[in-house]
């Protein structure tokens, strides 16, 4: 089952928009995971995942070559 979150701060934007969570994954999302949107690299910096009202919170991180030791996931269940 995927589970539908809106994601807040995609591509410098305050609203958010709402995707689909892989299978199994609210286990990997934690603060300061990196993953991948639209060829853009993104930060969780906060999230809510339980309830009516799932969101993540997120920064766009413009180099994350610079960042080699952060993790990286793939949350979204298919990217458009």
């Amino acid at each position: 089952m995927v589970m539908p979150v809106k994601i807040y701060g995609l591509f410098g934007q305050c609203h958010g928009l709402e995707l689909e969570l892989k299978k199994q994954i609210k286990r990997s999302i934690k603060e300061e995971v990196f993953f991948h949107y639209k060829e853009r690299c993104y930060e969780i910096q906060s999230f809510s995942l339980r309830g009516s009202r799932n969101y993540i919170n997120v920064r766009q991180i413009p180099n994350p070559g610079l960042y080699p030791t952060n993790k990286r996931v793939e949350i979204l269940a298919a990217v458009n």
